[in-house]
């Protein structure tokens, strides 16, 4: 099967690196066929069910759509009427299209002729508000024109993908879960997509024991229990410990340990499967006054005695702290980086490690 993946553009490398993450996760098999700007097509060895289950937990995916044909942007009317439209639109549908980017395109004049043959060829009524099919044509591979002061603008397109939507994201997901929403709130608690994101980077599975031991408001445990996962957490500061119990129970969730301790004192009586954890940096008195550094290198000793042999752990840190210093005479290694820019003066850098 070949989709299309529309991604976030927010980041430059996350959500692609989420994406792929999440596949090898399911352990579905698939090649990349193609890659434009917030555009990846993939040729995928799965069922439509399970890429149902890849697109339903994923923070910087928009879109997941089945292609039907992809063609140079001169043959589209072509093409259009080279698909035999009775074999994919067999109930209601609607037309869309999709410009990645502000190419000038007649967006309305499209979706209104090529809407309109496709009625005629597939005898299938249109439905802009409760259709069982969304045909999209996803203009993308831009073509691009730079001003004198070195901006970059999309001026056109040379290839257009035509695809049915076969899911998109769950926006309210985020919009719910946001931080402030919970019973228990603190400032700086990261955001719901994060969060996820981080889950998928450490290869979260369905019945997997995830452990955050900086858990803070418990953002992170949150996203990994909508996996249906055993939940740990720790935090050295009390009302930080007393709100993850308190926001998880408010979610639902009844498979979790959250302990009132100091990461580098944990004592787990089981392995966990992957770990994700946003800890404290700069002067504060979570750091009990010790360096930065030095709290991230004990902490990441002591969390890889308990982290399974083919486990991960995800983390976030600023980008002052060079980990590839603080994983030095420790059993992990350093598999993926990518950087957030958060405003003027930190950026936060997303790790992903495994163990030698």
């Amino acid at each position: 099967m070949e989709i299309t993946v529309i991604l976030s553009q927010e980041n430059e490398t996350l959500p692609k690196a989420e994406l792929l993450a999440r596949l090898n996760t399911l352990e579905i098999d698939y090649k990349i066929l193609n890659e434009y700007p917030g555009v990846v097509e993939l040729d995928v060895d799965t069922t439509l069910d399970d890429i149902i289950e890849l697109g339903n937990h994923l923070a910087y995916t928009h879109e997941i759509l089945y292609n039907i044909q992809e063609i140079n942007i001169d043959n589209l009317q072509k093409s259009i009427e080279s698909i035999n439209w009775k074999e994919y639109v067999k109930d209601s549908f609607k037309v869309r299209v999709k410009r990645m980017g502000n190419g000038d395109v007649d967006k309305d004049g499209i979706e209104r002729n090529i809407g309109g043959y496709i009625k005629q060829e597939s005898q299938m009524p249109v439905s802009l508000d409760n259709a069982v099919h969304t045909i999209k044509l996803v203009y993308t591979d831009p073509i691009l024109e730079v001003n004198e002061y070195n901006e970059s603008s999309v001026v056109g397109y040379n290839k257009v993908i035509i695809s049915e939507l076969i899911l998109e994201q769950n926006k309210k997901h985020f919009f719910d879960n946001k931080p402030h929403k919970r019973p228990y709130f603190h400032p700086g608690s990261m955001s719901p997509k994060l969060a996820l994101c981080m889950v998928n980077l450490a290869h979260v599975h369905e019945n997997d024991t995830v452990l955050d031991p900086f858990c803070g408001t418990g953002g992170i445990l949150i996203e990994a229990g909508e996996l249906n996962t055993k939940l740990i957490g720790s935090d050295i500061e009390k009302h930080m410990y007393e709100g993850t119990k308190l926001n998880l129970a408010h979610e639902g969730f009844k498979d979790f340990e959250i302990m009132w301790e100091d990461v580098r004192k944990l004592e787990l009586t089981e392995k966990v499967d992957a770990v994700a954890m946003d800890p404290p940096y700069g002067i504060s008195t979570t750091l009990g006054g010790d360096d930065t550094k030095e709290l991230y290198h004990e902490a990441l000793i002591a969390i890889s005695t308990y982290l399974k042999d083919d486990g991960y752990i995800c983390m976030a840190s600023p980008h002052y702290i060079d980990l590839y210093e603080v994983i030095e005479n420790t059993p992990l290694k350093i598999d993926e980086q990518h950087a957030i820019r958060m405003h003027k003066s930190l950026t936060r850098i997303i790790t992903v490690l495994s163990k030698k």
